[in-house]
């Protein structure tokens, strides 16, 4: 294994909402500039999850390695298709989407391109351009950052420190507790999701940019500290990004990440916390002033680490505070101060890094607002609540990235099988949406096949 700047290679992965991006994976331009299987930076080979190794060759700036498998001008670029299957118990009535019929849809959720890995000595990139031919019908901008980093000696310990500009908050982050990359990395982009979303999840979509320096002492202690703006409405509508929903933040927004580690023979232990400031005008309406946002997180992540068996426990609460006094005057919402809770746990076994388990539990919870809550078929709110609950159950399958085939390190491949089973939804659970809908109407059985090269 590694030792202060991994081998490694695949970094990435994700969980982005449905409507705003698309979560990253495990890319094999990483393991063609590394010379290493993915399965050295990932508990699955395909990603999403790091080890210790990826997640200091991310915090390096992916610099370790030159192998360089391909000639420099095509090494750093991937491809990916995904397609799927999707189920919900009760079909959606008027379809799934446009040009969808109500149940059980194949789609092709999209397609991306990646620019990934070393650009000069100590600057590294991770850009990703999405394609979504059939949901969005559009072409995005779906992650970039550029890392600049270094390191040096404080009080005779390895410092790790660096830059990251991104386009959204998390998007430097190591862990998988974080909006970015949290678990599930994936869910169907056919299927009906909860209203309900903590602000950093709301800033997701790459119509954001920000910048932050991070330090990591002693593979110890990591500090973090930067800040978020919103793209101007024209600029996110040439990267594809553009949605007149969404918040604008007026100026910058302060973001901070702080998380200690301890590792002894084959464990991990991480606590953590992070958070954001944000004064906003909504749906880019500035003519009664701004929104008051402050999210703030704390989570934690234990790994075990043997041999074949690898096993995964991770948690987060987040709790936000809202004033909504804007919104209130443009009568998008009914209360001016709302607070929104959500609280997620996993467990995951990996078996030779090749089959993974997983099992996690989501609830979400939060102030009545009959405006930002309203009723409406299937998205909507009869109470006026955010709170949803599920549980979900997935299994994934990876033959490749190991090393020990003829497709290391030019082709990875993923078939996964998720379901969601709803015990609560959008504040209740008969008659949620307060036209006939149950909570368990919403019940998702997704299938999902992911080709990387």
């Amino acid at each position: 294994m590694l030792k202060i700047a991994c081998r490694s290679c695949a970094l990435e992965v994700g969980l982005l909402t449905l409507i705003q991006a698309s979560s990253a994976q495990a890319t094999p331009a990483f393991a063609r500039q590394t010379g290493e299987p993915c399965s050295v930076c990932h508990m699955e080979s395909y990603g999403p999850y790091l080890t210790p190794e990826g997640r200091l060759f991310k915090l390096n700036g992916y610099q370790a390695g030159h192998a360089n498998e391909l000639p420099d001008l095509l090494n750093a670029f991937s491809a990916q298709f995904i397609g799927s299957f999707t189920n919900t118990q009760k079909a959606q009535q008027g379809g799934a989407g446009p040009g969808f019929s109500g149940n059980n849809n194949v789609v092709n959720d999209w397609d991306a391109i990646y620019y990934t890995g070393r650009i000069a000595d100590k600057l590294g990139a991770y850009l990703q351009l999405n394609f979504s031919p059939q949901v969005s019908d559009n072409v995005s901008l779906a992650m970039a950052e550029f890392r600049f980093a270094d390191h040096t000696q404080l009080f005779d310990k390895n410092l790790i420190y660096g830059i990251s500009a991104n386009d959204g908050p998390t998007m430097s982050d190591v862990w998988m507790t974080v909006p970015q990359w949290m678990y599930p990395y994936t869910t169907s982009p056919l299927a009906p999701q909860p209203a309900g979303q903590p602000l950093m999840m709301q800033l997701m979509g790459g119509f954001t940019g920000g910048a932050s320096a991070y330090t990591l002492w002693n593979n110890f202690l990591y500090v973090e500290a930067g800040a978020y703006t919103s793209m101007a409405s024209n600029m996110a509508n040439g990267l594809g990004v553009y949605n007149r929903s969404n918040p604008l933040i007026d100026g910058g927004a302060p973001y901070w990440r702080m998380w200690m580690q301890h590792l002894w023979g084959p464990h991990v232990l991480m606590l953590g916390t992070y958070g954001m400031q944000a004064n906003m005008y909504p749906q880019y309406n500035k003519s009664a002033g701004t929104d008051s946002w402050t999210d703030w997180n704390a989570d934690l992540n234990y790994m075990y680490m043997m041999g074949d068996h690898m096993f995964m426990l991770m948690g987060k609460y987040t709790r936000d505070q809202s004033t909504l006094s804007a919104s209130r005057d443009l009568q998008y919402s009914s209360t001016t101060r709302n607070y929104l809770t959500n609280t997620m746990v996993m467990a995951m076994y990996t078996f030779q890094q090749t089959y993974n388990f997983a099992f996690s539990f989501n609830n979400t919870g939060g102030s009545r607002n009959s405006a930002l809550y309203s009723p409406a078929p299937i998205s909507g709110s009869r109470t006026g609540l955010p709170n949803s609950e599920y549980f979900q159950l997935q299994a994934d399958y990876v033959p490749f990235g190991k090393g020990v085939s003829a497709t290391d390190p030019y082709l990875n491949l993923r078939f996964s099988l998720q379901y969601t089973a709803y015990t609560t939804f959008n504040g209740a659970s008969n008659n949620y949406d307060g036209y006939g809908r149950n909570a368990q109407d919403n019940n998702t059985l997704y299938f999902a096949g992911y080709l990387m090269f």
